[in-house]
């Protein structure tokens, strides 16, 4: 795997241009050698970002970031080093290829190609259709704005698209599978899925179609019909309008909301930061991408019961990606484009500014079930509630709550404490034979890698083979792991299985270091023997990017020191130093 991913990096950087790449970001000027402009990574006035086509590298001498095309792709998209390296050879055609170094099918190709054609048939078709231009001029869509969202119209025919993608020269196969077509229920041949509908193509960020919405014009259902998942299109990996947010340079807002005319709707009013999941509740891959393409994350779904469950269900899956977002309120029975139809942008846009913290919310809503003027109402109210704010990760955010919650229902600060605490579960609790001196320590996963790293050369001989082809003692940065590896590794010289308790009992340790000593060499660390291996280079690989991360650290302070003293030629030698390690941590991890 990591020779593929040496030879598509080499063939990406043969292709990557640093000044081209970064000025679909940022606005560069010829300053010299090199370019300027505004970072894109912090705020500021005055350009300190260079770009140096010579070198091929990027350093902002604001903020301290830097590093190749690579680097800044994966900083600009928050995408990690594989999905990077697919992102440029997607943007740059170069064929990606899969585990044994072959290209990928070019059945996707095929897909891409009948979707685009579909995409155009139906566009044309929408010029042609007195009811669903109306429609669109009812909803306050222009020309202008379909055309930036390739809506279209399917007719009722039942073959018109298939004759049509069948002209261009695409088999009924290849239809079939991308599911525009099906087969006939006498299985006399095949018929168009979309008919009579709205058509909106879904558009990825790199402008392929890879798949349509219908929506009914009608009170037929089903109101929405969407394309099945293909090699191409998975319904929770994409949202809908994120191919216009990527061609934003200002990522600042985010906004998700419905449906696929809430998106247009607002886009149509000048507000071009929405997009909504498509047609199933928000994924976590899909959270992954609000995150990515927005600094401040939104939810503006209807006020309905259906929404505020949705809402929730999104807030919920954005927290475990360390995501806080807000919720815009709009009153109840009401949608954006109500919304702003009624009042107006900048009234949506106040309401954009008043929305409600992901926590406010989820009190506000549940103090909604509650008569805080009831007794027994209050109590429920406030165990429900320190529920939520015990599921906050950060004890800030917990304190603030707890006042919050204190000063809305009159109950005293220390017994709200004292139910958060009820029914906690401590995650690093010591077992019941550890006394009560003992507190439970958390290990940075560095020291964890390299304990039980010991742990599992003490019990399996091929672990420590493992272990000592690729690491030696002087790579073990605890000198009381370094001192158990070159134990286990001259007791092995002459044993295939240790006898601990006799290791134990010979050797002579200063008293300050037995417990410590002994516990290492008594350790058992709980993995399965199944997969033994695979934890064992999970681990050689934590301690090797703590290593390089370690390095990068070092030289990221020296080019700080060094940019005191204007040394360019320092700088631009650890810069590509830096580089270096940034990509070896990739390849590694």
């Amino acid at each position: 795997m990591a020779d593929n991913r040496n030879n598509m990096l080499e063939k990406v950087k043969e292709r990557l241009d640093i000044v081209e790449l970064v000025s679909e970001y940022v606005n560069l000027k010829k300053s010299g050698s090199n370019y300027l402009g505004l970072c894109p990574f912090h705020n500021e006035k005055t350009p300190s970002f260079t770009v140096s086509e010579s070198k091929q590298i990027f350093h902002c001498f604001g903020c301290g970031a830097g590093g190749d095309g690579i680097t800044f792709i994966m900083k600009r998209e928050n995408l990690d080093f594989v999905d990077t390296l697919k992102f440029l050879a997607d943007k740059y055609n170069i064929p990606w290829e899969d585990s044994t170094g072959a290209p990928a099918s070019g059945l996707k190709q095929i897909f891409y190609e009948i979707n685009r054609a579909a995409a155009r048939f139906f566009h044309s078709n929408l010029y042609t259709d007195k009811i669903a231009l109306q429609y669109l001029k009812n909803r306050g869509i222009e020309e202008e704005v379909f055309r930036r969202f390739g809506l279209g119209y399917a007719s009722e025919s039942f073959d018109k698209l298939l004759i049509n993608l069948k002209e261009d020269g695409f088999s009924e196969s290849d239809i079939e599978k991308t599911g525009l077509i099906g087969i006939r229920k006498d299985v006399s041949g095949f018929y168009d899925k979309f008919r009579n509908r709205l058509i909106f193509p879904i558009i990825d960020t790199r402008g392929r179609v890879i798949g349509f919405g219908g929506r009914v014009l009608d009170r037929s259902l089903p109101k929405y019909l969407n394309s099945p998942d293909t090699v191409v299109f998975n319904k929770g990996y994409h949202l809908y309008g994120l191919n216009i947010i990527a061609k934003n340079k200002s990522r600042k807002r985010i906004m998700l909301v419905e449906g696929y005319m809430d998106v247009i709707s607002l886009n149509a009013k000048g507000i071009d930061y929405a997009v909504a999941s498509l047609g199933t509740a928000l994924t976590e891959y899909q959270g992954k991408l609000l995150k990515r393409y927005g600094d401040e994350v939104y939810i503006c779904y209807d006020s309905d019961a259906a929404g505020v469950r949705a809402a929730i269900r999104a807030i919920d899956v954005l927290q475990k990606l360390d995501v806080d977002p807000k919720v815009v309120m709009l009153p109840e029975g009401e949608d954006p484009d109500d919304f702003i139809k009624a009042n107006s942008v900048a009234a949506f846009e106040k309401k954009v500014e008043e929305s409600l913290n992901f926590m406010d919310f989820k009190v506000y809503i549940l103090k909604k079930r509650f008569d805080l003027t009831q007794a027994e109402d209050k109590i429920k109210f406030t165990q429900e509630a320190a529920r939520m704010i015990r599921e906050l990760k950060s004890p800030v955010q917990q304190n603030v709550y707890i006042d919050k919650l204190s000063e809305e229902t009159g109950i005293a600060r220390e017994a709200i404490m004292a139910e958060l605490r009820t029914g906690r579960k401590f995650k690093n609790m010591p077992s019941a034979s550890v006394t009560t001196k003992t507190k439970p320590e958390i290990q940075p996963a560095r020291q964890k890698a390299e304990t039980d790293l010991i742990g599992l050369m003490l019990i399996d001989k091929n672990i420590y083979e493992i272990v000592s082809e690729k690491l030696s003692d002087s790579d073990f940065e605890d000198p009381d792991c370094r001192f158990c590896l070159r134990l286990i590794a001259q007791e092995y010289k002459s044993k295939d299985i240790l006898d601990i308790d006799r290791i134990l009992t010979e050797l002579e340790f200063d008293e300050k270091d037995s417990d410590r000593l002994a516990a290492l060499l008594s350790a058992k660390p709980q993995y399965t023997s199944s997969n033994i291996e695979v934890i064992t280079e999970d681990l050689i690989r934590t301690i090797k990017t703590d290593q390089l991360e370690s390095k990068k650290r070092e030289i990221t302070e020296k080019i700080k020191e060094l940019e005191k003293t204007g040394s360019v030629q320092e700088i631009k030698r650890l810069m590509e130093e830096l580089t270096e390690i940034i990509e070896r941590i990739h390849l590694i991890s």
